[in-house]
């Protein structure tokens, strides 16, 4: 090396602001040039300066004007990717030309389609004469007949076989319907929301029934006692503890409204004239239902009640008609029923009182069911629905009809 670090002699070192090699920085002064700054005073920094540096040209080489995009290099990392965009949006982000088919280009070009022909359905008309059904409900009503039909003509032979079998024949038959229109009743209610006591309810009914036989009117009251006494344990036992007075209220109201009602059954066959009471309680009945459903068929026009909006008043007069005179007519010539054969007198006041007491019991029976939100109790039976829909006005003919023959001395015993 020319030099040692003993040496005096220093490399030579170019300072920028410096022009020759042969300038000396003294101490204070300013390596831009000019006089050093303690023999010069500075100015404020809100004041023009006096007077423009020579060093000023120095920062007038450096372009600081924005570029615009063309002017970047590819390569540069502002023109790299970073994420994956779509057309359109890659169009808008980078200021080119936006597709035609693009949704925010102001323009609204749907796509041609080629016009199809259409048909145009014809309207059923608004009005259609109710005497003239079509082909398709005329079938389905006769369809629906003919299985009511059958179905009816079904029950009224065994119920016929059993009573010609004897009393306890028809209890039982009796009984055992009543526990199934009772079934119907709580399942329905359960589907409703509530939580009956489906067990104790039925056997309730069936206890009713055949107390009412044994012990006639004296049971009544012993068991419905018990059945309203279980029915409380029922749900302070934990065996259902929700809302357990609603539940009870719907447990006792399906023994009363089917096992009370029902019970008349048995309180007629404790007697001799039993079976033909039954048998002229049943009849009326059939008279109501069947003239009532063929009457509203035939000539129904105006509505009956909201409860049943498929019932019509002309149904129900012609079905009162019908009752009546099947009570007067039928009713009246069977033996043993009145005192003697064909008292007419006591076969039309019985004929009167379950021409009143069977739409009651069909309409009642349509409450409930618009209550519980169901068309029918059940489906059991073709054409009729469960057996709670096809016994439901004898529900209020069986007690009408007791009480009718007591007060007219009908009674053997």
């Amino acid at each position: 090396m020319a030099n040692d670090r003993g040496s005096d002699e220093f490399e030579e070192i170019r300072i920028l602001g410096l022009e020759t090699p042969e300038d000396v920085i003294e101490p204070g002064r300013s390596v831009f040039g000019g006089e050093s700054a303690s023999s010069e005073e500075l100015p404020h920094w809100t004041e023009e300066p006096a007077e423009k540096s020579q060093n000023d040209d120095l920062w007038s080489e450096i372009d600081q004007k924005p570029k615009w995009s063309d002017e970047v290099l590819i390569d540069h990392e502002s023109q790299q990717p970073v994420g994956d965009l779509d057309e359109a949006t890659a169009a808008i982000f980078f200021d080119e030309e936006l597709p035609e088919s693009d949704p925010f280009s102001g323009e609204f070009n749907p796509p041609v389609i080629p016009p199809e022909e259409t048909k145009i359905e014809e309207l059923p008309p608004i009005f259609k004469p109710t005497s003239q059904p079509s082909t398709q409900a005329q079938s389905s009503q006769s369809r629906s007949m003919s299985k009511a039909l059958a179905t009816g003509v079904t029950l009224g032979a065994v119920f016929l076989a059993v009573c010609m079998i004897g009393a306890i024949a028809t209890l039982v038959f009796s009984t055992v319907l009543l526990v199934f229109a009772g079934s119907e009743f709580f399942l329905a209610a359960r589907r409703a929301g509530y939580q009956p006591a489906t067990l104790l309810g039925m056997a309730s009914i069936a206890a009713l029934n055949l107390g009412a036989y044994w012990r006639f009117e004296s049971a009544i009251p012993l068991i419905l006692a018990l059945t309203v006494t279980f029915t409380l344990l029922w749900y302070l036992t934990g065996v259902d503890r929700n809302m357990p007075i609603a539940n009870t209220s719907i447990t006792l109201f399906g023994v009363g409204y089917i096992g009370l009602l029902g019970c008349f059954i048995g309180l007629m066959l404790n007697d001799e004239n039993g079976i033909g009471m039954l048998l002229a309680a049943v009849l009326i009945t059939v008279g109501y239902d069947t003239g009532g459903l063929l009457v509203g068929r035939l000539i129904g026009r105006t509505p009956l009640s909201s409860v049943s909006p498929n019932k019509t008043m002309e149904g129900l007069l012609g079905g009162m008609a019908i009752s009546f005179l099947t009570g007067v007519i039928v009713v009246g010539q069977i033996t043993p029923f009145g005192q003697d054969p064909g008292d007419l007198g006591t076969a039309f006041v019985l004929g009167l009182v379950g021409a009143l007491a069977a739409p009651l019991g069909d309409l009642c029976e349509s409450m409930l069911k618009r209550d519980l939100g169901i068309k029918d109790m059940g489906s059991v039976l073709p054409g009729h629905g469960g057996f709670l829909d096809r016994f439901d006005a004898l529900l209020f003919v069986l007690p009408a009809t007791y009480f009718t023959a007591r007060l007219l001395n009908l009674f053997a015993t």
